[in-house]
């Protein structure tokens, strides 16, 4: 009998479900025929808020409407039109959209541009590159954007344009490449490294960190000698990011360069590496005039962890203030007792800097 009121029961709560999901299902239908009544209105305000409604409804049978919207007299209601499609990311509409793409109005064409990107359509990829030359800055960048959100598809294409005469189509090419991160990339982005241009070249250095891939370290390690000190300081970046030994050596030299942001990119860089080999030079930049280098130094040491505590400790008697604080410092994060002595005897150093960071790293090694 139990079991008969369980079954009672459940083709009961079924049956109520059933009846819950029709009614929520016919009032969602009867919503969409009212917004698209309203996509006819007179007030283009109305057609407009309706757009953007069935836009976030997502519903496929309002593709069509949404269509015939892309041409209707107000570009608001254009851009909207645009915007839905996109998010009902529909395939019927690359075509429209497409066409949207030559709209009179900035706006409606950025819109169209966003929405092949959400629906990712190959076919959209060489127009979208031929907007990388149009008059407008926003549509340029607006197309950069959504070719780097489109993947695989976009690739080939990209590393065409990576060769065009423009040099801000280059420029962003190289973005683009970096957003997809497509390993095809790496030959055409190491020959951008050496390119006339300094922008390009910087925007090479970073796709190429953002792809990770070890055969470009060699083409990286000799933009660290860059005429353009950001071309030099992304090299040091991308290597970081790449963390591979074989760019140690390089990046120790960069640790001499005469602008500092390079040389805080490559302590960064080592730190990524880890390698202990860097920790002896790494300890002499301690005494770098720039804060940003010093504390960039200190927490790449950090990073190489247990193999740089003897050093450390030894650095604690040079004569340099800040190299002994930013010893003290370090001893303390990588928590090894082995530096509770020397820490003890820095309790006594003539400068207060070193006093206090020896004070802190010993109170780290007792957590």
């Amino acid at each position: 009998m139990e079991n008969i009121f369980k079954i009672i029961y459940f083709i009961g709560s079924s049956l109520c479900a059933k009846r819950i999901d029709d009614r929520e299902g016919a009032l969602k239908e009867g919503e969409v025929k009212k917004q698209l009544t309203y996509l006819q209105d007179m007030d283009w305000e109305t057609r407009f808020r309706a757009a953007e409604t069935l836009g976030k409804m997502k519903d496929k049978k309002t593709v069509d409407p949404l269509i015939l919207a892309l041409a209707d007299e107000d570009e608001y209601v254009r851009e909207g039109a645009a915007w839905a499609l996109g998010e009902i990311k529909d395939r019927k509409a690359i075509d429209p959209l497409l066409e949207a793409l030559g709209d009179s109005d900035r706006y409606v064409r950025e819109g169209a541009i966003a929405a092949l990107a959400k629906i990712g359509a190959p076919v959209a990829v060489g127009p979208l590159v031929g907007l990388l030359k149009d008059k407008e800055e926003s549509i340029r960048r607006a197309a950069e954007e959504a070719l780097g959100s489109m993947g695989k598809s976009a690739v080939k294409t990209i590393l065409l344009a990576l060769k065009d005469e423009e040099w801000e189509v280059r420029w962003r090419a190289a973005h683009i490449s970096g957003d997809i991160k497509d390993a095809s990339a790496i030959d055409a982005l190491v020959e951008a490294l050496t390119d006339e241009n300094k922008y390009v070249r910087e925007a090479a250095a970073i796709a190429l960190g953002e792809i990770k891939d070890k055969r470009a370290v060699h083409a990286l390690a000799a933009a660290l000698k860059d005429e353009n000190k950001y071309v030099r300081e992304e090299a040091a970046n991308a290597l970081g990011a790449i963390k591979d030994k074989t760019a140690v050596a390089a990046l120790l030299q960069a640790l001499d360069d005469r602008d500092w942001g390079v040389r805080w990119g490559a302590a960064n860089a080592l730190g990524e590496i880890k390698d202990p080999s860097a920790i002896a030079r790494l300890i002499i930049i301690f005494r770098d005039d720039v804060r940003y280098v010093r504390e960039g130094a200190a927490e790449s040491v950090r990073r190489i962890g247990k193999p740089a505590v003897r050093p450390l400790i030894e650095a604690l008697k040079d004569p340099d203030m800040n190299v002994r604080r930013w010893a003290a410092w370090t001893l303390g994060k990588i928590k090894d007792q082995r530096a509770s002595k020397a820490l003890l005897q820095a309790l006594q150093d003539g400068d207060g800097g070193v006093q206090f960071a020896a004070e802190i790293a010993l109170a780290e090694l007792e957590e």
